[in-house]
Parts: structure tokens; sequence; C-alpha cells
């Protein structure tokens, strides 16, 4: 079985290749890089309802912070944490975390597959690590 990593042209591409699987589900999607949070996404419907600022709060509050989730990683003895799922009663986030970022997705709790969802954010972090 051959891996192939999809190389995205521009984090517009990124977020169109969410909204093939997603549709109208994708609520927003951010970017960790070089300490703060870019937004690449935001639902017009849910525009102002987060900032920069707060997934910066989570990420530091969060299991995949740098040390916690080396932590976590040593405890469980797994392997490499690669994303963590929360969920809540109207929606669903990823967070995906590097040595250089992290990521955000958020989409509402639709009935929805999810690893190919996972699959495309991988392969973003992939080529923004």
């Amino acid at each position: 079985m051959t891996n192939v990593t999809t190389v995205f042209e521009s984090d517009e591409a990124f977020v169109a290749a969410l909204q093939s699987h997603l549709g109208s589900a994708l609520r927003t999607v951010a970017s960790r890089q070089n300490g703060g949070y870019e937004m690449l996404y935001t639902r017009k419907d849910i525009a102002g309802r987060f900032t920069p600022a707060d997934f910066n709060r989570i990420h530091d509050e969060s299991l995949l912070a740098d040390e916690p989730r080396e932590d976590a990683e040593n405890v469980f003895r797994a392997g490499v944490l690669n994303f963590a799922l929360y969920t809540f009663d109207a929606a669903v986030v990823l967070q995906f975390p590097s040595d250089s970022g992290s990521l955000f997705v958020a989409f509402d709790n639709d009935d929805v597959p999810l690893l190919p969802i996972v699959e495309v954010c991988t392969e973003w972090m992939q080529t923004h690590s």
C-alpha cells in the first residue's frame, strides 16, 4: 500500500477539500503557526463567535499543548498523539498538533464520515510542519 500525500496549493484549497466532505456542516478552520492562530475559514452564521485568542487559550489548556502532549504520550505509551476529538451537542471539533503549530477544524454534529476529514487534515498538517 502506497501512502500518497496531497500537497495543497493554498489554505483555500485545503478548506475546499474539507468542504467537499463536509459541505455546509463546516463551521471553522483555525491554524496555529508561529505562536498564533489564523482563521482560515469561518461559516457566516457563526462569524464573530471565535477569535484567534480563543483557539490559543484552548490549545494552551489542552493535552495537545507541548508539555501536556509529551506527558500524555509518555503515560499512554501508544506512540505519538495524532489528534484530539471533542464532541459537543451541536458540533464536533478536531485538534491536530505538530511541533510547529496546530490545527482546529469544527463542524456541525451531523452524520458525517470522520475518516476522510481526518485524512485531509493530516495531509495538510504534513505540508505545514
